[in-house]
């Protein structure tokens, strides 16, 4: 291990100049981290969790081997305020307690993705709608087709819904949402496809009309996340530009015992 020996306390200013260009730190903490911690390669921060609404979301990013230190120094400093720990894949989350989220028992491992380009013309983007105006149609469809959607259609932050029909019926066949973290970088949420219409492109198109419109819209970048594994759709963001920045699990804590505080 290199680097320093002991856990250091950050503050939001001082952990974005040692991580300026680090896509988890920006998305999560632009606006402010509760407290942050550096040891080694590794740093750990504390913020609020968008979609969970936990007001203190630990997250760890760097050195795998310095994790555990980071987030025991972090248990210790905030306790029962951190609600779940996110940690670089591999880590085990057994050492704090830690469960999948409700209804994701066995998807606590996920992908976070960014790119900073817009993506290339797709086969299927004119059938696009780019504003789905219908937002209980919308989570009608999550319901059926993708039950563990990131975002619920009502959710506040989302700027707007797209998606494709079937051109006869009318029907739904496909969604994503772009919406912003708490920091204000965009993320694309909730993308979904029928079963029915799997594998002619229309998720591809649908991701890549929002990826340029939130570009036209100013950003810089674009992110999204997928739970891991899930090769199909790491394979379509790849091809639309993104890149996976890093690999995560992720869990919420249970309350912990007197003796292991």
């Amino acid at each position: 291990m290199t680097g320093i020996s002991t856990v250091q306390r950050l503050t939001a200013a001082e952990l974005h100049l040692v991580a300026p260009d680090d896509v988890m730190v920006i998305s999560e903490t632009r606006g402010g981290a509760i407290a942050a911690w550096a040891l080694g390669g590794g740093l750990a921060f504390a913020a609020k969790d968008d979609y969970s609404g936990e007001a203190c979301w630990l997250s760890v990013v760097g050195d795998p081997e310095v994790s555990p230190m980071l987030v025991d120094a972090a248990l210790a400093d905030l306790g029962d305020q951190i609600a779940g720990v996110t940690v670089p894949r591999g880590v085990d989350l057994a050492r704090w307690h830690a469960d999948p989220a409700p209804g994701h028992e066995t998807d606590s491992d996920w992908d976070l993705m960014a790119t900073w380009t817009p993506p290339p013309a797709q086969p299927a983007q004119s059938l696009v709608i780019n504003e789905l105006e219908d937002r209980r149609e919308v989570q009608g469809f999550l319901d059926r087709v993708n039950p563990h959607h990131s975002v619920r259609a009502d959710y506040e932050l989302v700027e707007q819904w797209a998606g494709i029909r079937d051109e006869t019926s009318g029907v739904l066949l496909a969604v994503g949402a772009l919406t912003r973290r708490l920091s204000g970088v965009a993320y694309l949420a909730s993308i979904a496809t029928d079963p029915v219409a799997r594998g002619k492109g229309f998720g591809g198109a649908v991701t890549a009309a929002l990826t340029r419109i939130a570009f036209e819209r100013g950003e810089r970048m674009c992110t999204l996340a997928h739970y891991h594994p899930n090769d199909s759709a790491r394979r379509m963001y790849l091809r639309l530009g993104y890149q996976t920045t890093h690999r995560f699990s992720s869990g919420g804590l249970r309350q912990r015992s007197e003796s292991s505080r």
